[in-house]
């Protein structure tokens, strides 16, 4: 009758369930782990899922966020020894359609598997068309195709030369998403890697500085898309160039924020390789400050064990963007994390002076200038803001031209601007 997955990792009531529900003529697929259940749900269609909450490696609660961040609509049955009333509210809260308390019986568990079956038949997987969603679908192909059918897409808010971002919805948990997605015509085998690795690095990253990404696959037409969360704001870069260098608490607060993102990223073997204003999102609330956030991992590169070691395979190309770019960047060298401390260094001189550290005609003398050139204290470049003596050392140190002479690690770059806060 149903397709159903079980995910539970005491095998013996795993054992009696799925028995029991295949007597009454479903198709019962279980597994023991949480990690086998999310790759099971997030790679098949079912009919119903039914979720242990208390799994060692991935629990069932976890598995359902993932679920109905990425669109999932089926209907999930928890299962749980938890008896509070708070812990009730979690599962259905987080996207649970019924809770179901340990020990049951198995009748009353086939009566809810039918009810939430009766109910899963009823629902209707269509996707309401918003204003000028065809129009918007055909910039990328995507009319009748399943990721269409899972998103009503709003409206292109960012387009590239082989990639293109959408504003969609999801019809209904009504939740705003972006989706990012590479172009068959124009993606190269370069573009399609950059694209798996930033999808790579950011799925590793939870952190509230950064963007997160909430899934990943390829559509039955071959385009690579990640869905993620979606910013209702402004880019640095954006915001600086129309209104320039905000008040200086507002900017070292966004500042320390990035400081936070970027050291968790550092913290999980992820350079980033493209710190820039541009690359920081500033997500508007209504009752609270700006949250700053960072994206676009699509040049980050994923280290071993040792990060002080990178991969030989980085040197001799030179990434990045040129007022941004650290002297072994340019130099086309191995690169660790005290490369993005350089670039994020490029990034605080900017938010707090107006202006990137070096500049000029065109990105060749840019990049010699990091090279050959110290960079000016932001207090002779802008005595009209009164920038403290301290926060131009702290910011001067992370632009070492030497990697050994600056911080050595965001956490320590972090410190000194709070230090020099304080002041």
């Amino acid at each position: 009758m149903a397709k159903i997955l079980l995910v539970d990792d005491d095998s013996e009531l795993s054992q009696s369930i799925a028995g029991w529900l295949t007597h009454e003529q479903h198709t019962v697929e279980a597994v023991l782990t949480g990690r086998d259940g999310w790759e099971k749900v997030s790679s098949n269609e079912y009919d119903l899922l039914i979720l242990d909450w208390d799994i060692p490696d991935l629990n069932g609660i976890e598995i359902l966020k993932r679920y109905r961040s990425t669109g999932g609509v089926t209907s999930v049955l928890m299962l749980t020894g938890h008896t509070s009333i708070d812990d009730r509210a979690l599962g259905l809260d987080s996207g649970a359609d019924d809770y179901l308390t340990k020990p049951f019986h198995v009748t009353e568990l086939s009566a809810r598997v039918r009810a939430l079956l009766r109910r899963q038949s009823s629902k209707q997987f269509h996707q309401p068309l918003g204003r000028n969603n065809e129009e918007v679908l055909a910039r990328a192909d995507l009319a009748g195709s399943l990721l269409a059918s899972r998103y009503e897409f709003l409206e292109v808010v960012g387009q590239g030369g082989a990639g293109i971002v959408f504003k969609a919805r999801h019809p209904i948990m009504e939740k705003l998403v972006a989706v990012k997605m590479l172009l068959t015509d124009q993606a190269d085998r370069e573009g399609n890697e950059r694209f798996q690795i930033e999808a790579k690095a950011a799925s590793r990253l939870d952190h509230g500085n950064i963007v997160a990404v909430h899934d990943f696959g390829v559509t039955e037409r071959g385009q690579q898309y990640m869905v993620m969360e979606y910013i209702d704001g402004k880019n640095l870069s954006d915001m600086i160039d129309n209104l320039g260098p905000p008040p200086l608490a507002t900017g070292l607060d966004i500042c320390l924020q990035i400081c936070d993102g970027l050291s968790h990223a550092h913290e999980m073997r992820i350079l980033h390789r493209d710190m820039k204003t541009a690359n920081i999102m500033l997500k508007k609330y209504p009752d609270r400050p700006p949250v700053a956030k960072i994206l676009d991992f699509g040049l980050a590169k994923l280290q071993g064990p040792d990060p002080g070691k990178p991969a030989a395979s980085s040197i001799g190309r030179i990434f990045g963007s040129p007022p941004y770019m650290s002297p072994e960047q340019v130099r086309g060298e191995a690169v660790d994390q005290r490369s993005d401390i350089y670039s994020l260094g490029c990034v605080v001189y900017e938010v707090l002076s107006g202006f990137p550290p070096h500049m000029g005609e065109n990105a060749q003398q840019i990049m010699t200038r990091h090279i050959e050139e110290d960079v000016s204290p932001m207090r002779e470049l802008r005595p009209d803001l009164n920038l403290p003596e301290e926060l131009d050392e702290a910011v001067l140190k992370a632009l070492a031209r030497k990697p050994e002479g600056r911080f050595q690690t965001v956490r320590e770059f972090k410190a000194g601007l709070e230090r020099a806060r304080r002041s």
